[in-house]
């Protein structure tokens, strides 16, 4: 089989606007390079899933042209850098001033009025107030629909690529899909999206524990079997979600099982496995972060439990990123692979584009061989190397990756410098990267202010 022939899947991981910008750019260079008629699925978590929606909802990446691409890349990237999503829509500001008002109103009876007043004052305030406080996915649902996705259906994704968004259940203790031609977990078997906003699973996706609430949706909205879910008396009814990092932040579990779900029921008949991954990993670096706030009483049982959360998605990470490194070391050599069946099932070529890493750190760990990878490597080093834009290639990638991989998990307004080298970084690394190990095309260094370009003006 040859590399045209081969079936590519993407993975986008978490991590806010960083990832949405940081996969844009791997997205951007794969469309370059003529793999979208070769993508079968592109999977996402959390930050990833508003790259994901967006492209799922208003272009087929299988068929779009560079040019074409860039000009959406364009209003999705002037979008995220220049004005947000959650903290750019009227509604969300509308939801904090009816909470402010609601506090208002409780103080000006608690100064003015008698006691029974103060009580039913404070009453309705704690009652309201708590309703209100379970409607903050919602509000971020709406935020993005209304920045980004306006409106847009699942079941209107375009469907020659399946564009799925992973969430995680917190009753079934596993991962559940939402694409555009399906519904997915382990537990409940195949559904169909129906009539699910695009903007409503990306937000399941991306609802961190604590900062947002648990999205309920019930099994039979998808034709979801409620029998299969449990072999308990009293099998859930309804999806309790969370972030999709919760279970996997690198969005990853979808590709590398997918021949597994397939023998599962009935899969949608357009279904591909894949040959070939390329995951995109935007998610936080290990640095070491002060924990000040854990030994305060009160306030450390909370600062506490989102330190374990912090750790929980970091260790799961990097157990995966282990995992995906020997699949891919297998990938590469088919003669160990065919040695062994059980061997072969975890073959994978593929590469993951980590946000931490220069372009000059996978081919530099090539250099040593005489094979065709070594040649492709040496080629990557050069093209960096002639870079015009500036004067010490490896100083400047060593500061970006570094500077990059430091920006805030946030859904705020991103600076336009540093979102232009987000998305500048994630095309870099994924050419040279996708060029040493997958033989893609390698194209001399694209210059900064092309993708400047894209957050300068809508």
């Amino acid at each position: 089989m040859t590399n045209e022939q081969l079936t590519v899947g993407v993975a986008i991981s978490g991590g806010g606007h960083r990832a949405a910008l940081f996969g844009l750019g791997a997205l951007l260079y794969l469309i370059d390079a003529g793999k979208g008629a070769q993508l079968g699925s592109v999977s996402s978590v959390s930050g990833g899933s508003l790259t994901n929606a967006y492209f799922g909802t208003t272009v087929d990446l299988s068929t779009i042209e560079p040019e074409a691409m860039w000009a959406h890349a364009n209003a999705f990237a002037y979008r995220i850098a220049r004005r947000g999503t959650l903290w750019a829509a009227p509604q969300t500001y509308a939801y904090l001033a009816v909470i402010a008002l609601l506090l208002v109103a409780a103080i000006t009876v608690s100064c003015l009025g008698p006691w029974w007043a103060i009580v039913v004052a404070w009453v309705i305030a704690i009652g309201l107030g708590g309703w209100l406080s379970q409607q903050r996915s919602a509000v971020v649902a709406s935020a993005f629909d209304t920045t980004l996705l306006h409106g847009a259906t699942l079941a209107s994704m375009q469907g020659n690529v399946a564009h799925v968004m992973c969430a995680t259940d917190l009753q079934m203790g596993r991962d559940v899909f939402f694409s555009n031609a399906f519904v997915y977990s382990w537990r409940s078997g195949w559904g169909s999206p129906g009539n699910l906003r695009a903007a409503q699973a990306a937000q399941a996706s991306a609802a961190l524990p604590g900062a947002f609430t648990v999205v309920s949706l019930p099994l039979r909205r998808f034709g979801l079997p409620e029998q299969r879910v449990a072999a308990n008396r009293h099998p859930p009814r309804r999806f309790k979600l969370l972030d999709g990092g919760v279970y996997d932040n690198m969005g990853t579990e979808w590709l590398l099982n997918i021949g597994d779900r397939m023998v599962d029921g009935t899969p949608p008949a357009a279904l591909k496995t894949v040959d070939e991954a390329i995951v995109v990993n935007a998610s936080a670096g290990d640095a070491v972060i002060d924990r000040r706030w854990v030994t305060v009483p009160f306030v450390g049982e909370i600062s506490s439990l989102l330190a374990v959360a912090d750790v929980m998605y970091g260790q799961t990470t990097a157990v995966r990123r282990r995992l995906l490194n020997v699949c891919y070391q297998i990938g590469q050599d088919r003669e160990l692979a065919q040695a062994d069946a059980r061997v072969l099932e975890n073959a994978l070529r593929g590469t993951t584009i980590q946000i931490d890493r220069s372009p000059f750190e996978l081919p530099e760990r090539f250099l040593d061989g005489a094979d065709e990878v070594t040649e492709r490597a040496r080629k990557a080093i050069s093209a960096l190397d002639q870079d015009p834009t500036n004067d010490d290639a490896r100083a400047y990638w060593a500061a970006e990756a570094d500077a990059n991989h430091s920006v805030k998990t946030t859904l705020s307004r991103i600076d336009p410098e540093r979102a232009q080298s987000l998305i500048r970084h994630g095309y870099v690394l994924t050419m040279v990267n996708s060029h040493v190990l997958l033989d893609y095309p390698l194209y001399p260094i694209p210059a900064p202010d092309r993708f400047a370009r894209l957050v300068a003006n809508d």
